[in-house]
């Protein structure tokens, strides 16, 4: 019998606001330089056409019109055929030493992932902290903060939502099965004879009567457990309504609990990101643009001093992200209750303990490998721990050793160390079977080439190329200028609002974007506010990181919402919270312990030079270098105040 095709309908030509629609990104590549074109017609001065690229990138990264890193690209492009910088000195900030630190870095991240010691420490951690919800999100976001202040804050998240997936599958099946047993009970008690009254027996008939229950047992258990719960809600609505209510009221809790946990990761992986230096992109970008603004001066930014300001805040900003999560979801009330004696669900640590069995014993490459990362990290917070002397002040030649040059040494040896025991010559065991030879190394380039982020790499170039180019064009000392009304301002107010309007900024294109735009202008306002450059640059660079109101803020929300459950409304409501959460703790932070260790009350020498700002002592001449309005001369600000009480220590 032959097949009858019917005919679609015509549903007609695509509208043409779809058609433009469907192009967007074309018409954004090619209408912004035309509609921006009059910039240099008009004013065709260096700083125009430096800012007229600026404007045409950051455009373009907002919309994502070109990739991220292809638009990194565009100063080699532009900036020479616009008279801005030449080629050679455009191309020398794609390879600088802050990018061969966040390289190296990463090389040592894709070893560690590579030979899964990451899911090794996270599922060990994990089998430490209990099994009620509260907890099972307390371990989740300590061991994803812990793994993001070393991993790419992305595939940290890619590595823990999995697991917290087939947790919480695991954890609602168990629950709808005591939700099953408990109704089964129910029904048992209520086809009892509560009129009957228990007689004791003896003998005989009291043997009789227990296997006349036991028969009775088995025949009521060998029947279907739906059947019960159906029959017995027939005839008691009362009690039908008494379990819908039950599990209505399960339902809404477990799924309170879904949304904090998988909100939980993708939160604590852009806070663990802050801890340190080499956490997330943002921070590479202030050291990097730093160094290049101010011509390679020792502004005291370095692994040891990011640690100082970046993990205490980071702990605090954790804890207070767990908590206000469950009071969001789980009300105040059932987060602060004292919890009940075999409250829980020993479930979760089954799941978890199964996946940690399935790695097996720790293997030669994960020893390795966890070796070389102790000793990279001792190298680094020893070298410069600026309250004792470090390993760095004993070389002969002081600042030739940086962070970056310690990452690529370790790096280059986990392509030489074998990633097996050897076996061959002495090393050779006895009762070995496999013939002799080397082994694979740890890290082999074919692996490296696939995992590592190239685009984050250019991306860092090219906006070290921007602020190069805002330096030597001009357009730095010009944006200065027009931000001098922020002069009457005291600091203090004006990283405030600089810190806000990051976050909102952050929210809707990437944070290294973001920070990459705010770098220089930020250098320009504190040249001409005359405040220490690190107290303004170090915050922002900070609350670029605070993407968490919407999917599109940061890869991480991204991956957590695609497992479903989290709605944009839940996203904003929690994310609105930990923005301001997270701006009050760094705003507390830059202001004590932070304030008194960079010294931020002084403006440094090495920020000095092409200024009005003077240098008396250590301390800023200028009345605009205060950090807090005083009433009189001499008047000793909030911070003068945390930095005396914190050096009597």
């Amino acid at each position: 019998m032959a097949e009858v095709q019917v005919k679609k309908p015509d549903k007609g030509p695509m509208p043409w606001y779809k058609q433009l629609w469907a192009i967007k990104d074309t018409i954004i590549i090619i209408a912004t330089p035309i509609v921006l074109l009059p910039m240099i017609i008009v004013h065709n001065t260096k700083p125009v056409r430096c800012a007229y690229t600026i404007i045409i990138m950051g455009i373009y990264w907002m919309t994502e019109a070109l990739p991220m890193a292809v638009t990194a690209l565009l100063p080699i492009v532009l900036f020479p055929w616009l008279g801005v910088l030449g080629s050679k000195n455009v191309c020398t900030n794609y390879l600088k030493d802050a990018n061969m630190l966040f390289f190296g870095g990463l090389l040592v991240a894709i070893a560690v992932e590579k030979w899964n010691l990451h899911k090794r420490v996270a599922l060990r951690v994990l089998l430490l902290v209990g099994s009620k919800p509260l907890w099972i999100t307390f371990g989740f976001m300590a061991v994803t903060g812990f793994l993001s202040m070393w991993l790419n804050n992305t595939a940290t998240t890619a590595m823990m939502m999995p697991i917290a997936q087939a947790v919480l599958t695991e954890l609602d099946a168990n629950r709808k099965r005591q939700l099953e047993l408990k109704e089964v009970a129910v029904v048992e008690a209520d086809q009892k004879d509560p009129g009957l009254e228990m007689v004791p027996l003896k003998g005989d008939k009291a043997a009789e009567a227990k296997a006349e229950a036991a028969a009775a047992e088995d025949g009521v258990t060998n029947g279907s457990q739906g059947d019960k719960i159906e029959s017995a809600t027939e005839t008691d609505p009362l009690q039908a309504k008494k379990a819908s209510d039950e599990h209505a009221t399960s339902d809404q809790d477990f799924m309170n609990f879904r949304k904090a946990l998988k909100l939980s990761i993708p939160y604590a992986s852009s806070i663990g990101g802050t801890g340190t230096l080499i956490g997330c992109g943002p921070n590479i970008v202030l050291k990097g643009q730093v160094e290049s603004i101010y011509k390679d001066a020792d502004t005291g930014i370095n692994f040891t001093s990011w640690l100082v300001i970046g993990f205490p805040a980071m702990l605090i900003d954790l804890v207070g992200a767990w908590i206000l999560l469950m009071i969001i979801f789980f009300g105040f009330k059932a987060t602060f209750r004292r919890s009940k004696k075999g409250e829980g669900d020993d479930s979760a640590n089954q799941i978890i303990r199964a996946e940690y069995e399935k790695l097996g014993s720790i293997t030669f490459a994960e020893v390795v490998v966890l070796v070389n990362f102790l000793v990279l990290a001792f190298l680094w917070v020893s070298r410069e721990p600026e309250f004792v002397t470090g390993w760095g002040d004993l070389m002969r030649e002081k600042g030739f050793v940086t962070d970056a040059c310690l990452a690529i040494t370790i790096s280059v040896l986990l392509f030489i160390f074998p990633s097996q025991f050897p076996n061959y010559l002495c090393f050779r065991r006895a009762n070995a079977e496999k013939p002799p030879g080397p082994a694979k190394p740890i890290l082999d380039w074919p692996t490296v080439n696939k995992q590592m982020p190239w685009s984050v790499i250019i991306l860092l170039g090219g906006g070290f190329a921007l602020a190069d180019a805002c330096k030597e064009s001009g357009l730095s000392a010009s944006i200065g200028a027009s931000l001098s009304s922020f002069s009457n301002l005291p600091a203090a107010v004006i990283v405030a609002l600089m810190c806000i309007l990051a976050t909102i900024i952050t929210s809707f294109t990437s944070n290294m974007a973001t920070t990459t735009i705010f770098i220089p202008i930020l250098a320009e306002l504190s040249a001409t506010t005359c405040v220490n450059p690190i107290y303004l640059m170090l915050p922002v660079t900070l609350a670029a990181s605070w993407a968490y109101i919407l999917p599109v803020s940061t890869p991480p929300n991204a991956i957590a919402h695609s497992y479903g459950d989290i709605a944009i409304s839940d996203m904003i409501k929690a994310g609105l919270v930990m923005c301001v959460l997270c701006n009050a703790v760094l705003l507390f932070s830059i202001n004590t312990w932070g304030y008194t260790f960079f010294d931020l009350g002084t403006f440094p020498e090495w920020a000095s030079h092409g200024n009005n700002c003077t240098v008396t002592g250590a301390r800023a001449a200028t009345p605009n270098a205060t950090l807090w309005p005083t009433e009189a001369a001499g008047a000793t600000g909030a911070p003068d105040f945390f930095a005396s009480t914190m050096s009597s220590f």
